[in-house]
């Protein structure tokens, strides 16, 4: 069937809608099209039961996180507002810190009446040891342990003066010294007395010192009873002066068990800190307030690791789902650091922790170790702060094994639909923690009312990317670039991305022409550019073709030979490329051989379509006898990897012409995949094959018998650029669609190729009684080679 102009593209009239500007619409917050997405977020989003999170698939471009953010907003602030969760000192065990909920907004209350807390301990240590009532006791126990140190010094040295021997004491020294004539001797006149004295004086002073022993025996537990005194007095004194500072803290939170332990535990704890670091210490041994606030707040702030920023849960969007991003950091500290509490850093699990978390699952499966880790505190029901694998644990530093945080959390992976599938089938955890799928359509059925909700979120998309507002002509020209995408005439793609880039683009063209709005020329502007940029191998590949580099023909008829159009993508960029395919012929037993498979650039579907011919062969032309024959079927000058069925018509048409010798037209190129049966079966990248064919008979010149080939089924496929309907519209170029291969063969051969009568047998003359007979002959040769070798 040879298709007007009129089919070659779906147009979208600026008739079609009821504005002249898009200014003149409101804003569509809605997800475009997709009634079942909608229905699957309701249901995920709804229910509260374990394992119900949520994986959204789609095509990449169509908005899905976008669309997950605009439908959770209005719903987040009607929910409860999660709790603060905070990490305190473990002061029984530093590395083990314990993990505390409170109500919203508490957690950051608590954090500053901590900090009050340290004002007022450094206001009151050591300044509370100058006080007089203090410095008057502990002045009263040095006073009575320097009594009865000094009463046991005098006792010795009476008994030393009436054996007139002077005793002095030095600090902790005690020396003895003779005296003569009422008078303590000095050094000469120590050193002029004879042998008998000195002996004397010798055994006198030892019997002295056995006494000052004998004295000073319990001068140890003096001590300690001194030190005693003196602790009780300064913890006495710290008592006294800790509780008007703890007391209004433990009545602000007398209600909450979990806080009152930490209080219990801080006024504990702090008696000791206070008197190892803020009592009565020596000038050099004094800390500044600095180093005290810095003390205090390792040993007793507070790790505020969540905190709810506004009323409702939380949304969290992780852009880059590393471990420690996700799950959080846990810091290493030496065996003396304080406050190895604090060093720990929440990740987005935290974050979300009461409300949704968004990832994108093809990130997650690239990190080491984080997607078991998420399934793992998805399934625990709690977030484990560990070290991410393949962390290096260093020697003499211990790893912080703080209590895991209790997690409710919605998450919502978006990916792909070959990476959904390949976990439901590969991953036993998935289903149970993901069980509900969101599947975005690639397509919208294009109606008036989607092309009028098309137009209200272009508005709402170029208002929020800060551009100009777009005609009525503009916004039919986005609509048929979006029928383009989708490679459908009833149909708009899903992929807004790619279409809001067109209208960013065009707004460059708005701007470099004066113009007040985004108007339709703009938008074709945009697109032509896009086009340009990306098109320098589509062009190269021309260039090759017509200068003769690559061989593709576009006029005459030669046998087994036919022009077949593959599709290639190299980055964005997307173009057809014309392939010449021959195929020679032979009697034997090897059937059709796929030059490309045997040379292992043919992947399996292209092989698949290639093996389908031979059972076309079987079935159709076979019947009463059997096949015999040795086929060999390239795509010349291909040198890379070819995949798909899309050239399996193009290769039967040039199997079946090179087996009768029968020339096909060189000015047609033909794409299909064909069936056992012989049916005609759609391909993908009709628009794209047809215009790399068509630029090249435009190129050389258009002669009005040039066209292409192509399934029926893909004619509402047809979203042909412009200039290629014009040149059908004046009868230069011709656009078929087959359903069979005889539809096929019709066109390339020029006449009709036969079909089977009531008797089973092709009309005589024809191009497939032709063929039988040539298939017969060849089952006829290899019968008598066969029968010769065995007679042999």
């Amino acid at each position: 069937m040879k298709l007007s102009a009129e089919q070659l593209r779906s147009q979208v009239l600026e008739q079609d809608f009821s504005f002249q500007s898009t200014r003149e619409l409101s804003h569509y917050s809605g997800i475009l099209g997709q009634p079942r997405v909608t229905k699957a977020l309701d249901f995920g989003l709804s229910i509260n039961q374990p394992g119900y999170n949520i994986y959204i698939a789609g095509e990449a471009g169509a908005s899905r996180f976008r669309y997950a953010l605009d439908y959770l907003q209005p719903l987040v602030g009607q929910q409860q507002t999660p709790p603060d969760w905070l990490y305190v000192n473990n002061f029984d065990n530093p590395y083990t810190p314990r993990i505390i909920k409170m109500p919203p907004g508490q957690g950051a209350q608590l954090h500053r009446d901590i900090d009050k807390l340290i004002d007022a301990l450094i206001d009151s240590f050591p300044a509370t040891f100058d006080n007089p009532s203090y410095q008057q006791k502990k002045s009263a126990i040095q006073n009575r342990f320097d009594q009865i140190y000094d009463d046991a010094l005098a006792d010795v040295q009476n008994i030393a003066s009436q054996q007139h021997i002077a005793m002095f004491s030095e600090e902790t020294s005690v020396t003895f010294t003779p005296i003569i004539d009422g008078k303590v001797i000095d050094e000469a006149q120590f050193a002029s007395l004879s042998q008998q004295q000195l002996a004397d004086f010798r055994q006198r002073v030892n019997q002295l010192e056995e006494l000052l022993n004998e004295a000073l025996l319990e001068l140890p537990q003096w001590q300690r009873d001194f030190n005693d005194q003196q602790r009780q007095l300064r913890e006495a004194t710290i008592e006294q002066a800790l509780k008007p500072i703890l007391q209004p803290l433990r009545l602000s939170y007398q209600g909450n068990t979990s806080i009152s332990l930490f209080l219990a535990q801080i006024a504990k704890h702090l008696p000791r800190v206070i008197e190892e670091n803020f009592s009565d210490l020596s000038k050099t041994e004094a800390i500044t307030s600095s180093k005290q606030r810095k003390l205090l707040e390792s040993y007793y702030t507070p790790n505020l690791l969540t905190s709810a920023i506004k009323d409702g849960a939380p949304i969290v969007l992780e852009s880059n789902p590393s471990y420690q991003n996700l799950f959080g950091r846990v810091s290493y500290g030496s065996e003396d650091s304080g406050g190895a509490y604090q060093q720990i850093t929440p990740g987005a699990l935290h974050k979300a922790n009461g409300g949704y978390l968004i990832l994108d699952i093809e990130k997650i499966l690239l990190g080491d170790g984080t997607w078991p880790a998420l399934k793992r505190m998805l399934r625990d029901g709690c977030i484990h702060l560990e070290p991410a694998p393949g962390d290096i644990q260093l020697s003499g530093v211990t790893p912080l094994h703080p209590e895991p945080v209790p997690l409710q959390v919605k998450v919502i992976l978006i990916g792909s639909r070959n990476i959904y599938y390949e976990l439901d089938q590969l991953d036993r955890d998935f289903n149970n923690l993901f069980r509900v799928l969101v599947d975005f359509d690639d397509y919208i059925d294009s109606t008036p009312q989607s092309l009028t909700q098309f137009a209200e979120l272009l508005h709402a998309r170029s208002s929020e990317a800060n551009i100009a507002e777009l005609t009525v002509a503009a916004v039919a020209r986005l609509a048929e670039h979006a029928h383009r995408l989708a490679e459908h005439q009833q149909r708009l793609s899903a992929r807004i991305d790619a279409i809001l880039e067109v209208a960013l683009e065009a707004d460059f063209e708005r701007i470099s022409g004066g113009q007040e709005s985004i108007d339709g020329q703009h938008i074709q502007q945009a697109i032509a550019a896009r086009t340009y940029r990306n098109a320098r191998l589509r062009d190269q590949l021309l260039k090759q073709i017509l200068d003769g580099t690559v061989v593709i023909s576009s006029e005459g008829s030669t046998a087994g030979q036919i022009n077949g159009l593959s599709l290639l993508q190299v980055g964005e960029m997307v173009f057809g490329c014309p392939t010449r395919i021959t195929a020679s012929v032979n009697p034997g037993h090897r059937g059709v051989i796929d030059i490309e498979r045997e040379a292992e650039l043919g992947q399996s579907v292209h092989s698949k379509g290639v093996m389908i011919l031979t059972g076309y062969l079987s079935s159709f032309y076979a019947q009463k006898f059997p096949l015999a024959i040795s086929a060999h079927i390239a795509m010349e000058q291909s040198y890379g990897y070819i995949d798909g069925d899309s050239a399996s018509l193009a290769e039967l048409c040039a199997l079946l012409s090179a087996l009768v010798n029968q020339p096909l037209r060189q000015d047609l190129a033909i794409t299909g995949s064909t069936n056992q049966r012989g049916e005609i079966q759609a391909v993908g990248g009709v628009n794209e094959k047809i215009e790399c064919f068509f630029d090249i008979c435009a190129a050389r010149g258009l002669t009005g018998s040039q066209g292409v080939i192509l399934p029926a089924s893909n004619k509402d496929n047809l979203m042909l650029e412009q200039r290629v309907v014009d040149a059908v519209a004046q009868g230069q170029f011709a656009i078929y669609t087959v359903s069979s291969v005889n539809e096929a063969l019709a066109l390339l051969i020029k006449k009709d190729p036969g079909k089977l009568n009531q008797r089973g047998n092709f009309p005589k003359g024809t191009f497939n009684d032709r063929v039988v007979k040539q298939l017969q002959y060849f089952a006829s040769i290899t019968r008598s080679i066969s029968a010769g070798e065995t007679k042999v």
